[in-house]
Order: structure tokens, then sequence, then C-alpha cells
């Protein structure tokens, strides 16, 4: 298949391009400028076009002529300091109406198949233990980058119903795997330090997705014939509790972890007044993913196991530290 991916650069993009080139597809993937790091890309099978915009009004016309499927990773995910009307506005320019003026090209120019990336921080920032998010909890974005990620996984079935253009949305948690920067890296260089840390008392359960997965569920979209119309929660193969996410971790290192209990509640305030309680939500909220749906629907199961996909990122985590 020809394939027309945006995000090309990022962390998912840059795994999952390789990936697609080695299943025999044709690619071509979309950068922001010429500085963009193509390097681990093999070039038989590739094109690159560059684009400087996303938004309503960049022309992709030309760039979608033979595709058959557009895979939409490119996202505004995080802005600096702004006034929220000003923040809701952005996000809303980049990831809805630039979505939507995709889509809209891309039904134009006959392309069958339109993937996109959400996230599960659509359906919420957590959920009630022992609960899990699927595909029938009620959507309850909680910030303007997951509110714009649910306007654009509407403005997409509209769009579908309206032009026959096949849409499969993906909602995944945390990915991460080697290149994987934000909060896993920050969780890494933590536990590596070999401190003492407060987390023994959590009894949480998160999900978790390595790259190495995602890229698989992303191709296998790509074709399945099921996969046309539908939304897939995707995730590792068992949630972990903060505390078993840094053991598994700390053993990757190769050291034992260092954990002793502290009140939650001591952080949770401190963590309010400082305007930072979204770190305690990423350590003690529960964000538990069923993928139950894509394994029925699609026959798909994780290709790695996430003790697999943590020991490949601490190996690739010491490798870039002894490079230092």
């Amino acid at each position: 298949m020809r394939i027309f991916v945006t995000g090309a650069s990022s962390f998912i993009g840059r795994w999952l391009i390789p990936f697609l080139i080695k299943q025999n597809h044709m690619v071509t993937g979309v950068f922001r400028n010429k500085t963009a790091d193509i390097n681990n890309v093999s070039q038989a099978g590739f094109g690159i076009r560059y684009f400087d915009t996303l938004d309503g009004k960049t022309d992709f016309r030309q760039a979608l002529e033979n595709i058959d499927v557009v895979i939409h990773l490119a996202a505004l995910v995080h802005i600096g300091k702004r006034h929220e009307g000003d923040l809701q506005r952005e996000f809303m320019r980049v990831n809805v109406d630039g979505t939507r003026n995709l889509a809209e090209q891309a039904a134009q120019n006959k392309v069958k198949r339109f993937v996109f990336i959400s996230s599960i921080g659509v359906n919420g920032k957590s959920i009630k233990t022992p609960g899990f998010f699927n595909e029938e909890n009620d959507e309850k974005p909680y910030n303007a980058y997951t509110a714009s990620k649910f306007e654009a996984e509407k403005v997409l079935r509209e769009l579908s119903a309206r032009t026959g253009l096949e849409i499969v949305i993906i909602r995944s948690p945390l990915v991460y795997g080697p290149g994987v920067k934000a909060n896993f890296l920050k969780m890494i260089d933590l536990v590596n330090t070999g401190l003492p840390l407060p987390f023994a008392g959590i009894s949480n359960k998160r999900s978790f997705i390595a790259v190495d997965n995602l890229v698989d569920v992303i191709a296998t979209c790509v074709v399945h014939e099921k996969a046309a119309g539908e939304t897939f929660f995707v995730s590792d193969d068992q949630p972990l509790s903060t505390p078993q996410l840094i053991e598994k971790i700390s053993e990757a290192l190769g050291f034992k972890p260092r954990l002793f209990y502290s009140p939650s509640l001591f952080f949770k305030y401190v963590l309010i007044l400082i305007r930072r309680q979204e770190i305690y939500e990423s350590l003690w909220g529960n964000m538990a993913v069923d993928s139950r749906k894509i394994n029925h629907y699609l026959g798909w199961k994780p290709i790695m196991t996430m003790d697999e996909g943590i020991r490949k990122t601490i190996h690739w985590y010491l490798e870039k530290k002894s490079a230092k």
C-alpha cells in the first residue's frame, strides 16, 4: 500500500516508518523542516514531504495523490504558558482544523482509509479502581489537548459518514521505548539515582504501551478490513502499579528498588500548592486500559511483553548515557 504518515520525525513516527517499509509498504513521511533527523529511516520505499504548518489552510492535495492510507500522528501536544483562551484556540487550530483539513483533502483524493492516533486522555485523567477504560466509557477530556483530540475524533466520524472515507481511531496510554522523552524518561532518571523513593504505598493500576506494540497496532489497522469505522483502546499485556513499574525499571538497570511508605495525602497537598497536581495523578492515579476489543475484532495481541519493552528501553538509556 501507499501510505502517507504525518509526524514522521516524532518518537512514534521514527519507529513506525521503518516498520511499514519492512512490510513492503510504500511510505511518504511528512516532516516540518529539512533539519529533521531521518537517518534511521531506510530510503528504499520511502518518500519525503515538507510542510511548515498543520492547520486548516495547509495544502496537502498534491502530496496525497495516489495515496491509499493516511496515518495521522502529528499533533500539538505541549505549548508554553499562555492565556487559557489562547491555549484552546491553538490546540483547536492544529489538532482539529488541521485534522479536518487533511481528512477532507484525503477524501477528495480518493484515499481509502484514515488512521488517527488519539489519546486515552479523551476518556479522562483517571478511573476508579478496579475499573478499566474501554470503548464503553463516556468521554471526559480534561484539558485543552485531550478536548482537541476528542473534537478531532467527532470531526472525522462526521466526515466519514459524509464522504465514505474509512476512519480508524486508536486511543493509547503513555508510549515508551528507545527514544522516549517526557515523563517516562524522567521516571527512569529518578530511579537511576538509586535514592529511596516514597512510593511503596501506592496501589494504583496504569497501562502503558511499548512503541513496538503501538506501531504493530497501527500497521494492523492499516490493512485489516474489520478495523474500518472502529475505535480501539490499546495497551501492553498488563497494567502496573507505580511501585511495580519502578521495580521493573530498577531490575533492568541492574539493582534492587529502594521504596518506602509515605502518606499520599501529604504529596497531594504539596503538589496542589505548587500547582503540579498532574504529577500526583501520574504517580497515584489509575489509568488501566482494556484492549480486549482489538484482540477480538482484529486478533491483535502485543508482540512484546512489558518486561521486554522496559529492558529494551533501559538498554537504549544506558547506551545513551555512556555515549555522553
